[in-house]
């Protein structure tokens, strides 16, 4: 081989190697690009990700928080819209004694002052009640940006939007007066709609006098006059929780549970306690819908105690239990609108835990709406509908910005145990202790209870039930807290209001 050729092929290896050498720093640039380029597209998409779930999730809590700056400096220069009842009529509007330019003087009005306090809430110290939950829908024109943009410019004051709630003028009223001069709650639903028509809430105060009466009010620890009861107290159910043993002991003897019998000799033994019926009264031989109506605690005892524990518990969590429910598709982790009730057995809980449990003693704790709720429930074939309180929401020019759908919130049983706790229920109404409902020209199904709080004959008094004619109905929960066992009780008080609504 000729110098020159030799020349020529060291020439071409030297290529090569120098080709390879480029071919590998360009692979190991095109791997670093793309690890880049995968590291930026994982960034985007959990940027995008957590700005779909702010979008979705969060932007409307944000916007409704009252210590939103943004929000509260837009509604200076904006007239607070009015919230309607039902019925039409205004239960919280704007007095406008102010200038265009100067909104600080206007006032706002609460025509039915201590009956609707605390569901209407306020909007001065703070917000609370309807007043907090419809903060941004109030506050806000619910207009176009171009329309807002055009008021801007324009230096027009403008109206925040009106909201049209489901809460009846008359019911509330009878509701709130039934109560008397006792510290209690009545919350009131439709079960075939989900629609919240009532609750009611005592001791109450006069919001628009916040000013005056504020120091003394929110300081009143022992009567509360602030906290809605209806859905914020937590009290221990009594015998209106033997609706929940009841549809768990079904659960766990879904073919024989008819053929439950017992014997009642006013009390129930177990190892080392006892359970005493209401006044050691003995009932004698029972099946399981006199057992029911007669509200024995021996046979319940003995029935809660009979119980496989771990399905007990599932029973009770499937009831919603121990969760928040939501309130017109309002984030559920908002308590502040209804309080989750507590149970709180466990499969370690001992027996004489479980067996004052399933009689509605021990540490279960609940609240007025959700005990309505699950009437509401047995009265629907089993379907609980979600609770809606707020109808429609306007703005004032009459377009509707949003509006309620009726829908399913949980089925919280099947239509046969339904319409089996409708028959149960119905009992108690006839010949069962709540029988001052025997006789009524309207239907009633009801589980009446009676807490013991103390050894004092200090309780809380109870009905749970629901009641109709033709095509109307009503679910209904009532407590009296902390009375005096025989000075009143809660089934009178819900008579005075199904009297009312149904004559």
């Amino acid at each position: 081989m000729s110098r020159r050729e030799q020349h020529q092929m060291s020439k071409d290896s030297a290529r090569r190697r120098r080709y390879k050498s480029e071919q590998k720093e360009r692979r190991k640039l095109n791997r670093q690009a793309m690890v880049t380029s995968v590291i930026f597209c994982i960034i985007f998409v959990f940027m995008a990700g957590f700005y779909l779930n702010f979008i979705v999730n969060k932007s409307q809590d944000i916007i409704k928080d009252t210590h939103n700056e943004r929000v509260a400096e837009k509604a200076k220069t904006i007239i607070r819209g009015t919230i309607y009842a039902e019925g039409g009529e205004k239960l919280a509007y704007t007095d406008t004694n102010s200038t265009e330019e100067d909104l600080s003087d206007d006032t706002r009005k609460y025509p039915y002052g201590k009956t609707f306090a605390q569901v209407i809430g306020y909007s001065t110290k703070g917000f609370t009640g309807l007043e907090q939950r419809c903060n941004s829908d109030l506050s806000t024109e619910g207009t176009t940006e171009i329309e807002k943009i055009a008021n801007d410019f324009s230096n027009t004051t403008v109206s925040g939007c009106n909201v049209y709630t489901t809460l009846n003028v008359k019911l509330q009223k009878e509701a709130y007066e039934s109560i008397g001069s006792d510290k209690g709650a009545v919350f009131i639903m439709d079960p075939s709609t989900g629609a919240v028509l009532t609750t009611a809430s005592k001791p109450s105060f006069n919001p628009e006098k916040l000013d005056k009466i504020w120091d003394d009010i929110s300081t009143d620890n022992e009567n509360s006059p602030l906290l809605n009861r209806a859905t914020l107290g937590l009290y221990t159910p009594g015998s209106t929780f033997k609706i929940v043993t009841t549809l768990a002991y079904m659960n766990q003897h879904k073919n024989d549970y008819n053929n439950f019998s017992y014997y009642c000799q006013g009390r129930a033994l177990f190892h080392n306690f006892k359970i005493n019926c209401f006044d050691g009264h003995a009932h004698g031989s029972e099946d399981f819908e006199h057992a029911f109506a007669n509200s024995c605690n021996s046979a319940f005892s003995t029935m809660g105690d009979e119980l496989n524990l771990k399905k007990y518990i599932k029973t009770v969590n499937g009831l919603l239990f121990n969760e928040i429910i939501p309130f017109d598709n309002f984030n559920t982790s908002d308590s502040n609108y209804c309080k989750k009730s507590r149970f709180v057995l466990n499969e370690n809980s001992t027996q004489a835990e479980v067996a004052q449990t399933s009689i509605g003693q021990g540490e279960t704790l609940v609240t007025p709406a959700h005990m309505a709720m699950l009437a509401a429930a047995i009265a629907n074939k089993g379907v609980l509908m979600k609770p809606y309180m707020i109808d429609k929401v306007e703005n004032s020019n009459g377009t509707i910005v949003s509006q309620a759908e009726q829908t399913e919130c949980k089925k919280l049983m099947t239509k046969s145990q339904a319409k089996q706790l409708q028959e149960y229920m119905s009992a108690v109404c006839d010949y069962g202790t709540a029988r001052i409902f025997s006789g009524s020209s309207y239907e009633v199904y009801g589980k009446t209870g009676t807490a013991e709080l103390d050894k004092n004959n200090n309780v809380n008094s109870w009905f749970v039930g629901y009641a109709k004619k033709g095509k109307k109905q009503l679910a209904i929960a009532v407590v009296y807290e902390n009375i005096k066992d025989g000075t009143i009780s809660a089934k009178e008080c819900a008579k005075e209001i199904f009297d009312d609504y149904f004559k």
